[in-house]
């Protein structure tokens, strides 16, 4: 990570560096002067020591040599003291120190440039300065004289251990099992709730223990508070915290919003502390098949009468209390007619005015403090429909924290990928595409390009585009083409040149295909367990967010992490099975048997892994351990939440 002294280097080389003794239980460090201030003087330091090493110190009412401190050297050249954790100018680390690195990261709070100094190791101060910090204060990190440090000093990022509090959107594998191998192959501890709390239980299924069958809303949030003060990190889907999941998003109608405004009080005092991402979805066009009732044709008609063109509102009349009276209203201003029965028509649209007001409510109080606000459009499309005026005052009120997406099921992945980049640095990546559709539509759900679903995924968690850096993440999408085929060729031997060369690679299917580029995939030869994310699931926008998501957060602890360990490697296969196994073998054929040796089958791509090497620290080449799979079933009685255990040893 580029450091204060990095910059300075012409000034580093000659600058005298002075010998020091070392505040107590500390190594000794000697004191560097730079451009009037004078850095490596460790908390809790006190005036007798620090005046041993030939300062004099002005005068101070602290215990403690502190930042602001004016030191005279024995040349009686004054110096600014600057005590990196040190914010408020006391010399010691409190908790009120990292709040004050918090705020001023969050632009809520201005500090005098020594102050500011105190508070950073780069140029500009960021998540990972709060993180250090607030882990010195706690006692489970020791700064010493970090950042200020000669350059062959400056130690890599220590992120093992950061413990992410995570509240899933449901129990459906793309938010439970993928999430969790994820944060692990990061090094993060992932804590999450027992599954019956979030759970969701359709018409066919058992209900949870209390009886509900969606999550549990107050024991969430009660256990949302029990983990706090445990964890720097939060992400949560505000859809399973005030509905129980997304089916009850769809489905609660309640009009007394009490529980809600609580919780949303709750998230927007947690995110003026800590480092939350918050993931949220627009109502979807119909609500879901097999719950509480609803049978297909109630969900064809929903769909069919959601897609029918309301009037777009703008400006002023862009208000929540015009948008839910428009509901029911074509473009002309016509009551649209729909066969269902009048109490199931308004269950619909109370539901989507309880979403709409709770989440004008969180936006109204804090969008500016939450990082990082996702808001997926469920079951998107690109006419002009019932969600059109939602997502155009969503967006509006939300403004620069807020990115929509044309999707819901990659959020939960997408903010874990994003705390990896906070805690470790930017990713630098390259994307290529292969093939013409780069400006096309995504794909039939998503109202924009290819080129801009793309970097909308990478801008929202701290992922560049065009790094010309030798060792940047390669992001190979193969896009819509009329000679698929030809592209997906193209796409497959610059990935196998990349994985010869050590470069890290991630693919991305985009082309609407289910066969051409996983049968090429497994064609040619090379270490496919070096791929670093890969996937074709479901919508563009899922493949987008889970392929890069898997991808960065693994290249930014590889790449940057001072220890990368046996358990995230473990964590990792896993990851590239899981995504290699359902988004080729299931998606292509289906899967009735795990031990198939066929040419889609697990067991072949099994093969592949355990013939493979992985890329580990500094993007080195390692073996690894034999990686199974077992116990195939589906969770939610469906064919399309498929899952399996898998293995290393």
């Amino acid at each position: 990570m580029k450091k204060i002294l990095c910059v300075l280097l012409s000034l580093l080389l000659s600058t005298a560096v002075l010998p020091a003794c070392a505040a107590s239980g500390g190594d000794p460090a000697p004191y560097l002067a730079i451009d009037g201030y004078l850095y490596n003087v460790l908390e809790k330091t006190s005036r007798s020591d620090f005046e041993k090493t030939g300062y004099k110190l002005d005068f101070s009412d602290n215990e403690y040599v502190a930042t602001g401190d004016i030191a005279t050297d024995k040349n009686g050249k004054r110096l600014t003291v600057v005590i990196y954790g040190d914010a408020d100018g006391d010399g010691e680390t409190t908790v009120y120190d990292y709040l004050l690195v918090r705020r001023l990261y969050m632009g809520t709070v201005k500090l005098a440039p020594v102050f500011e100094l105190a508070c950073r190791m780069e140029e500009t101060v960021t998540p990972y300065d709060y993180i250090l910090v607030r882990r010195h204060y706690l006692g489970t990190y020791v700064i010493g004289t970090v950042p200020h440090r000669t350059p062959d000093q400056i130690p890599e990022i220590e992120g093992n251990g950061i413990k992410i509090a995570y509240i899933p959107l449901d129990n459906r594998p793309v938010n439970k099992d993928r999430v969790e191998y994820l944060a692990a192959s990061a090094g993060f501890e992932l804590l999450i709730p027992e599954e019956d709390l979030y759970r969701t239980a359709l018409d066919n299924m058992t209900p949870n223990s209390d009886g509900s069958t969606i999550g549990n809303r107050k024991a969430l949030l009660d256990w949302l508070k029990s983990v706090e003060n445990e964890c720097d990190y939060f992400v949560i889907s505000l859809d399973q915290l005030i509905s129980g999941g997304l089916v009850g998003s769809r489905y609660l109608s309640n009009t007394d919003l009490t529980f809600e405004m609580e919780v949303s009080d709750y998230i927007v005092k947690l995110a003026a502390n800590k480092h939350v991402v918050l993931f949220d979805t627009v109502m979807r066009l119909a609500s879901t098949v097999g719950y509480q009732g609803y049978d297909l044709d109630t969900y064809n008609i929903l769909r069919s009468y959601g897609q029918k063109a309301r009037k777009q509102l703008s400006g002023s009349e862009l208000t929540v209390e015009n948008i839910v009276a428009g509901y029911r209203y074509d473009k002309n201003g016509r009551e649209i007619s729909v066969n269902l029965p009048k109490e199931v028509v308004d269950r619909y649209f109370a539901s989507r005015e309880r979403k709409l007001r709770v989440m004008d409510y969180l936006l109204t109080n804090a969008s500016e403090t939450i990082e990082r606000i996702y808001v997926g459009v469920d079951d998107s499309s690109p006419e002009i429909t019932v969600q059109t005026n939602e997502i155009n005052y969503i967006t509006a009120k939300g403004g620069d924290n807020l990115t929509l997406f044309a999707g819901a099921d990659e959020l939960g992945l997408m903010g874990i990928a994003a705390v990896a980049t906070d805690v470790y640095g930017t990713a630098e990546c390259k994307v290529t595409y292969f093939g013409e559709g780069k400006d096309w539509a995504a794909d039939g759900f998503d109202t924009a390009t290819l080129a801009s679903n793309i970097e909308n995924h990478f801008n929202s968690i701290g992922a560049t585009m065009n790094s010309e850096n030798e060792n940047a993440l390669q992001v190979l999408v193969l896009t819509r083409s009329n000679s698929v085929a030809t592209n997906a060729d193209k796409l497959m031997k610059q990935a196998v040149e990349n994985i010869e060369k050590g470069i890290p690679t991630c693919i991305i299917d985009a082309s609407d295909n289910n066969s051409t580029l996983p049968q090429k995939m497994l064609d040619y030869k090379y270490d496919i367990a070096k791929l670093l994310g890969y996937s074709n699931w479901n919508t563009v926008g899922n493949a987008i967010g889970i392929a890069l998501s898997n991808a960065v957060a693994r290249y930014v602890y590889i790449t940057r992490s001072d220890v990368v360990t046996k358990e995230s490697n473990e964590a990792f296969l896993k990851t590239l099975t899981f995504s290699l196994i359902k988004d080729i073998s299931y998606k292509r054929k289906g899967i009735s048997n795990l031990s198939d040796k066929s040419a889609y089958g697990p067991a072949t791509i099994l093969s592949r892994i355990n013939s493979s090497q992985i890329l580990v620290k500094d993007l080195k080449s390692e073996a690894h351990g034999k990686v199974s799979v077992s116990n195939f079933r589906y969770p939610w009685n469906r064919s399309f939440e498929a899952t399996f255990d898998i293995t290393v040893k």
